[in-house]
């Protein structure tokens, strides 16, 4: 009985059904099964393509592992070195106490010493550093040519950051081998007091 519709059915009936029932399983297959799966592919292989740029950024970087040490090695010991050649703000008096002990060494005979005001235009397109500072220095002193070229020699050779802006001799009326000096010195400081 249910294959009697079948054989009274035209040739081109079961074929147009077939094509339809063909074509519903078809578009049934593509909906529930081909499509959530084309889906899931494109979401994987996006993932897998940002893990994969993860993992060569990492195997650059372990490349450059050896050349990133020896970097940081590098900066590290400018940094050491210019810390130490830069003092701190609270420091500056110590500094002082250097040229002084300077001075006596090379027989120079500082009579004043003082640190001069900075104006407060030291900001903005004026600064000289957003790192350091200059602090200026006015020194008074007698001494001979060959001390007071000892002396500056040593001052500018010394462990800190000094140098000689200004200098002023005047041949000493008492006694012609010794002179009086005006020196300013200018010695860099590390700004907001941090090493």
């Amino acid at each position: 009985m249910g294959l009697e519709f079948l054989q009274k059915a035209k040739k081109s009936e079961i074929m147009a059904a077939t094509a339809v029932v063909s074509a519903l399983i078809c578009v049934g297959y593509y909906f529930f099964f081909l499509a959530p799966v084309a889906s899931r592919f494109a979401a994987l292989f996006r993932e897998t393509s940002k893990i994969q740029s993860m993992i060569d950024k990492a195997e650059l970087s372990i490349n450059n592992l050896s050349k990133l040490k020896a970097e940081i090695e590098t900066l590290e010991s400018r940094e050491s070195f210019y810390s130490s050649k830069l003092p701190r703000e609270e420091e500056f008096p110590a500094i002082l106490e250097s040229l002084s002990d300077m001075a006596r060494n090379n027989r120079v005979k500082i009579t004043k010493i003082l640190p001069m005001k900075e104006p407060d235009t030291f900001s903005g397109e004026n600064a000289v550093s957003d790192i350091y500072s200059e602090k200026t220095i006015a020194i008074n002193a007698q001494s001979g040519y060959h001390q007071l070229g000892m002396f500056i020699a040593e001052l500018e050779g010394a462990k800190r950051f000094m140098e000689v802006s200004d200098i002023k001799i005047e041949a000493g009326r008492l006694n012609p081998k010794r002179h009086n000096v005006q020196l300013t010195v200018k010695a860099f400081i590390l700004k907001g007091g941090e090493k």
